[in-house]
């Protein structure tokens, strides 16, 4: 299997998938933050990422609907 899943405008690299939601007709993929931003003062601080998400609408993107949801059920077998 590759560690890439193609989809119609982005090729997502599967290591970076953090959950998927799915509901009735849509896939939210939500991807890991590649960095993260902060500060630290004496002991104590913050630290913050944003982690970015695809939705995958089943009406208006149908062809990438189809995709993750083929290569969800090869997945789980």
């Amino acid at each position: 299997m590759s560690r890439f899943l193609k989809l119609t405008n982005i090729i997502i690299n599967k290591n970076v998938i953090h959950d998927i939601h799915i509901n009735k007709d849509k896939i939210i993929i939500h991807l890991m933050a590649p960095e993260m931003t902060g500060s630290m003062i004496f002991g104590s601080g913050y630290c913050e990422a944003r982690n970015s998400k695809l939705e995958i609408c089943k009406t208006e993107n149908f062809g990438d609907y189809k995709i993750v949801t083929n290569w969800i059920d090869n997945e789980l077998k």
